[in-house]
């Protein structure tokens, strides 16, 4: 038998590609360590493919370990520590890869490509950042152009998700190749906003400059951007157009068929798509438990998941995250800690969307203990999970707790959002902690955030609650009744009747 320390260069990479495949971290661990011992980490191409081996088995931090211990780096280390994070998503990880594209730009003779603002785009699409969007499309006019579909496509993305809708159509209309997808994320952008005659005319034109025509994949993806309530007419328009096209009989379609009616909250048709599904996949089941769970039908979604179980099929992360939101209310927990064995027996517990749905169930069920322990599992939360949590702690009225969670994620550096604000600014009303309830108005402004719901709401009922009638509460008495279109003596009101006793 062949010794593993006699293995060349390439055999070494071949084997490391097949651990990608299969996702064999342990594998691929013991490969690494065998690459270092022989002396084949200088070697930049196996080097960059243990970064992407560990980036495509979702072990970020040693993908990054690994990406520093390489002496020469190339745009592939670069693009696949890049793509590594931005692709599994989240608040923290997309911040890194902003970090890195800046990293990467201060670098002598390495230049990004395609893969790399690809990658970029992702991140500040996420982070909601179209200020750093910009910026990296200047750097892409200057270095190549917007010719490249993909970056396009990236670029339409990041707009449309930065809620930069015009940005997004200017780079939409100038780009000289086009495919299904870039059509579709731009369809996605206007229905996103409520923008419903332009989604619609853009369907039309789409239906008739496509040269490839309308087909599986096409309108897979333009339904999937009509899943508001309003929306409904159109869903079923496309419905039809299915139907008359001959695609229900894919998978994806009808997947697509079932979601929409479910988020538009049109369960009855959504049960008869599912039912007429002769291919049902774990998406056709998580869609449908969802929609249930969605609507409040916390039983019927029960009761599909254990049919989901007794028909054989494997319960996906998401079809888990579906149930366990069907589980927050104490007639549901015990399902819900069920649930929660599952997860941990199928290895889903490092999924940080999955503890963030884990964290609310318990939560939300009154059981704050197992909530925190929950929270305290995961190494990096990111803003959702920090959210969830002081969420928790103030519905079960353990607001000094939230407070503190909150002073803690202020030091950890995490940027908060408008539903940490609003939760935190609850707990300071509830405790009437009024100098902590400045501080955190202060926060508000330095973050950037205006006096719209539910931030506005909830200063003005902190304010109101604690007392104040200082020139701040007034401005905000003001400000936030003038957004919400109601009358400032209405809150005025609300103060006296609080404090006339």
């Amino acid at each position: 038998m062949r010794s593993i320390e006699t293995f060349s260069q390439q055999s070494f990479f071949n084997l490391i590609i097949d651990c990608t495949q299969t996702k064999n971290i342990a594998l691929g661990k013991t490969l690494h360590a065998q690459i270092i011992k022989t002396g084949k980490l200088t070697c930049t191409y196996i080097a960059n493919s243990l970064v992407n081996f560990y980036s495509k088995c979702q072990h970020l931090s040693q993908a990054n370990t690994a990406f520093q211990d390489i002496q020469e780096k190339d745009i592939v280390s670069w693009n696949s520590i890049i793509n590594g994070f931005s692709q599994l998503g989240g608040s923290h990880n997309s911040f890194f890869v902003l970090k890195l594209f800046k990293l990467l730009r201060k670098q002598s003779g390495v230049f990004p490509n395609a893969h790399t603002f690809a990658g970029f785009f992702t991140a500040t699409s996420i982070l909601g950042d179209g200020f750093a969007g910009k910026q990296g499309h200047s750097i892409v006019i200057k270095i190549s152009g917007c010719d490249d579909v993909f970056v396009g496509s990236s670029l339409v993305n990041m707009y449309c998700k930065s809620g930069l809708v015009q940005d997004a159509r200017k780079v939409f209309d100038e780009m000289s190749d086009r495919n299904s997808i870039t059509w579709a994320t731009m369809i996605s952008g206007y229905a996103t906003l409520r923008l419903a005659d332009y989604a619609l005319e853009l369907f039309r034109m789409m239906m008739w400059e496509m040269e490839e025509g309308v087909n599986e994949f096409v309108l897979t993806s333009v339904i999937s951007a009509f899943t508001l309530k309003e929306f409904i007419d159109i869903g079923k328009q496309l419905h039809g157009l299915v139907i008359k096209f001959g695609l229900l009989s894919f998978v994806t379609v009808g997947n697509s068929i079932v979601t929409m009616y479910s988020k538009c909250g049109d369960l009855d048709y959504a049960v008869k798509s599912f039912e007429l599904a002769d291919d049902k996949n774990s998406i056709t089941w998580t869609a449908m438990i969802t929609g249930f769970a969605q609507s409040g039908d916390c039983f019927k979604a029960l009761a599909l998941f254990s049919k989901m179980h007794f028909a054989g099929m494997k319960a996906s992360e998401f079809t888990l995250v579906g149930v366990l939101n069907a589980c927050t209310d104490s007639k549901g927990v015990e399902k819900g800690m069920q649930v929660h064995g599952y997860l941990v027996k199928l290895g889903f517990e490092s999924q940080i969307f999955i503890m963030t749905a884990l964290v609310d169930m318990y939560a939300k069920c009154g059981f704050v203990g197992d909530a925190r322990k929950g929270f305290y599992y995961l190494q990096k939360p990111d803003i959702v999970l920090w959210t969830s949590m002081i969420g928790g702690y103030v519905q079960n009225g353990d607001n000094e707790s939230a407070i503190d969670l909150y002073c803690k994620m202020q030091e950890e550096g995490i940027l908060p959002n408008e539903l940490t604000m609003a939760s935190v600014l609850k707990a300071c009303s509830s405790l009437a902690a009024f100098e902590q309830g400045k501080q955190i108005h202060a926060h508000t402004i330095k973050f950037g955030f205006g006096l719209e719901a539910p931030i506005g709401s909830a200063l003005s009922t902190m304010y109101a609650k604690c007392g104040s009638l200082e020139d701040e509460a007034l401005y905000v008495f003001c400000v936030y009744c003038d957004v919400a279109h109601t009358g400032v003596f209405t809150l005025r009101f609300c103060y006296f009747e609080i404090h006339s006793t």
